[in-house]
Order: C-alpha cells, then structure tokens, then sequence
C-alpha cells in the first residue's frame, strides 16, 4: 500500500539484506517458497482428514446396509410402523451429512480433536449433578516412602562439602566426576585447583556449571592441558569473564589441532565471547553437533551465520536464547534456514522474531522435537498456527510468557503436535476451557506441566488433569489460586506416577490441608514453613540434558 507521502513500503521478501556480511540476490523468492511449503502442507494434511472422513462414512452406511437387511429377512416378525420411523431417522440422518458436507465445502466441517474435546468439557459442566457426586470421598494416599539415600550419594556430598581436601580424581568415571563437579559448583567452591582435577584422566566428558571464579589465564591453561583427543563434550557455563577471544586464540596457538572430536559445547553466559572467538572456535572443532550459547551478550546474527556456514549440514542441537545481540534480520534468517537436522532450537527471549521463526518452522519444522520460544516479544497466534502444523514431531514446547496467544494457538498446538511429553505455558492468558481441552487430546503423553500463572485454570483442568495425565512426573500449579483444596486432592489421587508438585502462592487453602499434604509421598515444593530455595533444588528433570 502507498505511504502518506507517496512512497510504498518494502515486503518483507524483498527487505534490504542484513549489512554484515552478504548482499541479498536481486529478488528473494525464498519466503514465497516457504508459503508454498506451508500451504502443501495444510492441504496434505486437510486430504487425510478427509480421507478418513470419508472411511468412517462409508462404515456407517455398510452398517446401515447391514441393519436393513437383517431386518428385511425377519420382516415377518416386525411391525411396519418401525419401518417407517427408521426411513425418517435415516432422512434425518442423511440431511446432516448434507449440511456436514456443504460445511466442509466451505471449509467449516473439518472437526478438530482440540473442539471435539472442548464439547465434551461443556457437556460435562452442565452436568453439575455428576460432578458433584464424583468428587465426594477422595482420598489421598499419606503413605510417605522415606528414600534412604545411597551409598554413593552421600559419599559425593561429603566429597562436595570437602573439596578442597581432594587430591586426585584419577579413575573417577565421566558421571561421577560431573555429579561432583555440579555439587561443588552448587555450593561456590569450584576454582582453579579442582578444575585442573576435573582434567586429570583423559575424560571424555568436562561438565562445570558456575565458571565464575575461573579467571583468563587459568581457563587457557586448562583447555592446553586436557586430552583434546579423548574431549567430546565440555560444559563451561556462566565462564563470561574468562571466555574471551585472547583465550581462545591462546590456546590455538599452542593447540592448533583444537578438538578434533567435541561434538557438545556449552558457553551459557559468557558474555565475553565475541563473534571472532566463535569462528576461532568452529574452526577448532569440525564434529560439533550440539551447541549452548545462551545469555552471549557480545554475540549477533553474524555468529548464526558462522554457526550456518560450519556446521550447516550436521547441527543437531542450537540454543541462542537471550542473545540480545541478535535481531531480526535476512541474515539471520537465511542462516537459521540453513540447519538442515536442527532438532532442537531455542530463541527465547529474543525479540520481534516472529516472522524468522514462522519462515524456519515452514521450511525445517519437520525435524524439530524441542522447541523454546519462551519470552519472544511479538509471537502471536499466526506464528503458532505454523507450529501447528508444520512440527509433527514436537516432544518439548516452551512458549511460557506469551502475551499475544490465545486460545486459538491451543487449539494448533493441540491438533497438530500429537507427541508432546514436557510443555511449559507459564504466564500465558489460555482459559480453563482450552487447557481442559489440550490435556484431555494430549495429557496421555506429558511428563511434565508447567501451569504456573496460568491464572484462569481450574476446575476443568483439574478434572482433565485427573482423568487422562496418568504419566505425569512434574507438575507445576504454582499461583493457580481458582484450584480447590478438592481439585488438588483429586490430582494427587489420580496421577500415581506424579514425583513433583511445586505450589508457591497456594493462598486460598487451609492450614490443615497444607499440613495433610507434607505427608504426601509426592515432593511437594512452596507449602509454608518450607525453605525459601527449595524450589532452586533439581527436582525437575531439565530437557536440555539430551543435547548439552
């Protein structure tokens, strides 16, 4: 459309290329072919639910032929008039599937699992007689299960708690040795000296969750000392001040092989980190698979594209969430189209990303199963119904903190992600309905639910909750203040395989409810008189452990 002024605004196909780094060909059909992508993809999807249709309705006219001919073979027997009232049931009959398929004509007719289970929710609240009387004489099993804690956990507490007596770690496998590394970071004592233990060996896994302490120097002489040969994972998170460019180019100097066999690499946190010092370090590691450079202040669409460039074709595992550095642009949209096996992706945090992620899940969502969008700015139902149908294989969502969705990105997420085991819809406006509505289609699968801040669920989730999370390990209702002291009580006595439950701001129930849930042998985190930092323990089983 023109401007006020008499200039027309630019598509966003045909926007100017991104100025660091290539210039855009003359036209860029590429958005245009992701359309056509998207749009194949709903019609083959649309054709096979018509296809089935179709198979259920020539079903029911086989059986319809069937009853007629049983009946005419003992017509004898009956009287006419039942005859009669069956052919005007079967116009009755016939009318609808007319109207059904003029609606289908006109694209209204195709029934979703997400409004199939949203009629039956409304069927079940008007029967308020029923409700009532199922929801009388649930009991909650109080048969807590003390865990006596193993030998070797309690060996590796007293290890944490005495690390700086520790003198070699020679013969420790790569699982103990991260156990301990994650227990003595937990408690700040991790430093220079327990580091160079954690190298000693040959390990092929080097995992350290707090870096802070470690300074420039230290961490250079770190990385020349290990086994770069046996290395196929290092984690060095939260390492800002010390992963800086002269490091990395320190240790090529004196290591030019780098890793020839790493293929995880996690950096959460260093904010140092430039985008030469990612090329230094793609460079130095050619198997790379699985990447974590979340919280990379310093870092912009330049290193997506380095990341692109290196590892285009074998990329498996990418988190970029909170780089703020990084903005829309076609550079970072060409490039992120070029991860061919991308299966797991993380933009959290990132702002006005919207149209990147629709194009990217248009063109590569088939091999993606975890996915967070958490905190993108913008993301609106239109992203979501390209998630939809276009991520059939999607095992983690997270789109926690979204205040554009609405129940319609439910609604796509419900019919077309049918393999979900973990999603996160913390802080999100969805209705009770719609929450109902997804946990009765997909709650048979989930492992774990985060529903914090979801402040309109309530009894109807609670009832689906109940009824269909039978695997459910982790859950989280933390602020849900419309959930009763019976709604909660029906949860913890339906899902037998619940390990987790974390509460925080349960106001709205008693004293002695809360006292009767401590006995529960579910953990149960944010009951009063609990500590403060319970809810910081690793009770919840993170889903980036598979990449990073």
């Amino acid at each position: 459309m023109a401007s006020p002024g008499g200039s027309r605004e630019i598509p966003a196909a045909f926007a100017e290329p991104d100025s660091d780094d290539e210039e855009a060909p003359p036209v860029d059909t590429t958005f245009l072919d992701l359309l056509c992508i998207a749009a194949d993809t709903v019609m083959k999807r649309d054709a096979r639910i018509r296809y089935e249709q179709r198979l259920a309705e020539e079903a029911k006219y086989h059986k319809k032929i069937a009853k007629r001919f049983a009946l005419d073979l003992h017509s004898d027997q009956i009287p006419k008039n039942i005859f009669q009232e069956q052919s005007k049931e079967e116009e009755k009959e016939e009318e609808e599937e007319e109207e059904e398929e003029e609606d289908q004509v006109n694209g209204k007719g195709i029934k979703s699992l997400f409004n199939e289970a949203k009629e039956a929710i409304e069927k079940r609240r008007t029967d308020s007689d029923e409700y009532t009387s199922s929801s009388i004489g649930i009991e909650l099993n109080l048969t807590k299960v003390k865990e006596v804690p193993t030998l070797m956990e309690m060996s590796l507490r007293v290890l944490a708690d005495n690390s700086e007596a520790i003198t070699s770690l020679n013969l420790v496998p790569d699982h103990l040795r991260t156990k301990l590394s994650n227990l003595v970071s937990s408690k700040r004592k991790l430093d220079t000296r327990f580091m160079k233990l954690l190298i000693q060996g040959s390990p092929s896994e080097i995992s350290v969750k707090n870096c802070v302490d470690i300074e420039e120097k230290d961490l250079a002489n770190i990385l020349c000392d290990c086994n770069r040969v046996s290395l196929k994972v290092l984690n060095l998170d939260l390492c800002g001040r010390a992963m800086t460019e002269n490091v990395i180019t320190e240790f090529l100097k004196r290591s030019p092989n780098g890793f020839p066999y790493l293929t995880k690499l996690s950096l959460q946190g260093a904010f140092c980190l430039t985008n030469n010092g990612l090329a230094l370090i793609a460079r130095s590691a050619p198997l790379l698979r699985n990447i974590n450079l979340s919280y990379c202040s310093y870092l912009t669409s330049r290193a997506v594209k380095i990341l692109a460039d290196n590892f285009g074709s074998t990329l498996r595992g990418l988190n970029i969430g909170g780089c703020q550095g990084i903005i829309p642009s076609n550079v970072f949209k060409r490039s992120l189209r070029k991860f061919e096996k991308l299966s797991y992706l993380s933009v959290a945090g990132l702002n006005s990303i919207h149209d990147v992620v629709a194009a990217f899940v248009a063109s590569r969502g088939s091999n993606l199963t975890h996915l967070s969008l958490a905190s993108c700015t913008y993301l609106n139902d239109g992203t979501m119904w390209t998630v939809g149908r276009c991520c059939p294989n999607l095992e983690v969502l997270d789109i926690s903190q979204l205040d554009y969705l609405t129940d319609a990105s439910l609604k796509e997420i419900t019919n077309g992600c049918r393999s979900l085991k973990s999603v996160r819809f913390t802080r999100n406006r969805f209705s009770d309905e719609a929450v109902a509505a997804f946990l009765e289609v997909s709650g048979g699968s989930l492992t774990q639910l985060f529903l914090d801040h979801v402040r309109d669920v309530g009894q109807e989730t609670a009832l689906s909750l109940a009824n269909t999370c039978n695997r459910l390990r982790y859950l989280d209702l933390s602020w849900c203040r419309k959930l009763t002291e019976e709604d909660l009580r029906r949860i913890l006595s339906c899902c037998s395989l619940l390990r987790s439950l974390k509460l925080f701001g349960w106001m709205q129930v008693r004293d002695e409810f809360l006292e009767e849930l401590s006995g529960s042998p579910v953990h149960i985190v944010g009951l009063k008189m609990t500590s403060l930092f319970a809810h910081l323990d690793d009770f919840y089983t993170s889903v980036d452990d598979k990449f990073f």
